[in-house]
This record gives structure tokens, C-alpha cells and sequence, in this order.
């Protein structure tokens, strides 16, 4: 069973330079979300896709963690999609993927796990949360219609496949010009059913200044109360 951290964005919103670098309390993403993997006994072999600018870094980071399974450092590609499926490429075959982003250094091994069992199941899962405010879709700065909450979800990773089913969402979407937001919507656009299980509030991505703070906040209370 293999993982991919998807770790080349560029973190413009974040404004510090590349997000799988930015560090929290001492430690950066890519290494919190790493060290996640490389605990779990389920995964055997892990590709971290970085920034192709900073390819050192990243390849320094995984070196520190001196990883007992198999580690592969990729170049990212310009997109994320971009990025995964060179991913899958250097992963090779395998069972079931997950695929995280390194921007997200909370998710837990219970989180993973559960996604992953619900992909053993159905052969794609991913976790989400309902929202808790008011949905609106808006066209420019007017109120086109409210959303029923009930039936949308803020999706999160890790998500879990089975690897032919990704690796299928990936060729087709290459092939028709597609562009998703994330993996499970390249899934779903095949007509594979994408199960979805309860994510973590805590399991925030990084984008924006405002999401540091409030990161690394959990981040100190979470390993004072651990020492």
C-alpha cells in the first residue's frame, strides 16, 4: 500500500514560500505530515512530490526522519493534478493509495485509517466535514440562491483509492482536458461511487496567514500537552 504527499504548491495566499516547508513550531509540514506515514504500519512506500525549485529541501527533510520504508522525492508538476499523477507514476503499482496533502500536518492515524477502511470497501473514500455556516452561491457580489447544508460537505485529505481507480481518474481526466479540485472529483467524473467518512475540525489546510496562527496554535498546545 503506497502514499503520496502532494508537497510542490507554492503557498502564494500563505506568503511564505513553499507550504511543505513553512515550519510550525519548529518543524515543517512536510515533516509532520511525513513522520504521520511512516508510522503507520499499513503503508509500505511513500512519494513526497515537492517544490521543483526546492527539491533539496524537501529531500533533507525526509533524510532527517531517517525512514525505515521506502521514501521517493518527486518533482512537483504546474498543478496539483499535475503533481499527483506524476506521484502515482514514481509510486507504481500498488493495492490502495492515499493521497494527502503535506499542507494539512494535523490529520491523525485514526483519520487515515478510516478513510482508508471505507476504500478497502468501495475503492474511494474521502474525509469531509458539514459546514456550519449558511451556503450561498454568488455571482460576482449578488445572492444567486442558498444551499441546502445537509446536502454539501467541505472536503479534506488524506483520500484513499484503489490504485487502477485513480490511476484510470487520471488518464481520462488527462485525455478530456479536466481540471478537479481534488482526486476524488476525478474519481467521481469516471462514475466510480466515492465513499465520504467524518473528517477532523483540526485537519486544516494551510493557505492563508490567518490558517498559520491558528496551525501552530494547535500544534504547541497538542505537543505541550504530550510532554
Amino acid at each position: 500500500m503506497g502514499a503520496i504527499l502532494a508537497a510542490a504548491g507554492s503557498g502564494t495566499r500563505l506568503g511564505r514560500g513553499s507550504k511543505a516547508l513553512v515550519r510550525l513550531n519548529g518543524r515543517t509540514t512536510l515533516a509532520r505530515a511525513l513522520e504521520l506515514f511512516l508510522a503507520l504500519d499499513e503503508i509500505d512506500r511513500i512519494v513526497v512530490v515537492g517544490p521543483p525549485g526546492r527539491l533539496e529541501n524537501a529531500e533533507r527533510e525526509v533524510a532527517a526522519l531517517g525512514p525505515r520504508k521506502p521514501v521517493t522525492v518527486k518533482a512537483g508538476g504546474e498543478s496539483r493534478q499535475d503533481s499527483v499523477r506524476a506521484g502515482l507514476a514514481a509510486l507504481g503499482e500498488c493495492d490502495y493509495v492515499l493521497v494527502h496533502d503535506a499542507a494539512r500536518p494535523l490529520a491523525t492515524p485514526g483519520l487515515v485509517r478510516r478513510v482508508l477502511a471505507a476504500a478497502m470497501e468501495s475503492g474511494a473514500a474521502l474525509p469531509a466535514l458539514a459546514p456550519r455556516d449558511a451556503v450561498k452561491r454568488v455571482e460576482g457580489n449578488r445572492l444567486v440562491e442558498s444551499l441546502d447544508r445537509t446536502r454539501i460537505v467541505l472536503a479534506q485529505t488524506p483520500q484513499a483509492f484503489a490504485y487502477e481507480v485513480l490511476s484510470r481518474a487520471h488518464r481520462e481526466a488527462a485525455d478530456a482536458g479536466l481540471v478537479g479540485d481534488d482526486d476524488a472529483q476525478l474519481v467521481a467524473a469516471t462514475g466510480h461511487e466515492v465513499t465520504v467518512v467524518e473528517g477532523e475540525p483540526a485537519n486544516i489546510k494551510l493557505t492563508t496567514p490567518e490558517d498559520f496562527g491558528m496551525v501552530e496554535a494547535l500544534i504547541k498546545e497538542q505537543e505541550a500537552a504530550a510532554t
